[in-house]
């Protein structure tokens, strides 16, 4: 009890709340957000991979 009394008066719990409140008013954006994240998280992995194969030519 006394544990998540003190976790709630953290500033990184504050922070985390404020995240949270953004995202459930704007969950649309939060999605696109994630899109452009993910493709650009595939694009660099592609990359990596193409100098990996190409290393020994």
């Amino acid at each position: 009890m006394f544990l998540i009394q003190d976790i709630k008066d953290t500033q990184s719990y504050k922070a985390g709340y404020e995240v949270g409140k953004w995202i459930y008013h704007n969950p649309t954006l939060s999605v696109l957000i994630g899109v452009v994240l993910s493709v650009g998280f595939v694009w660099l992995l592609t990359k990596i991979v193409k100098q990996i194969r190409t290393f020994g030519e």
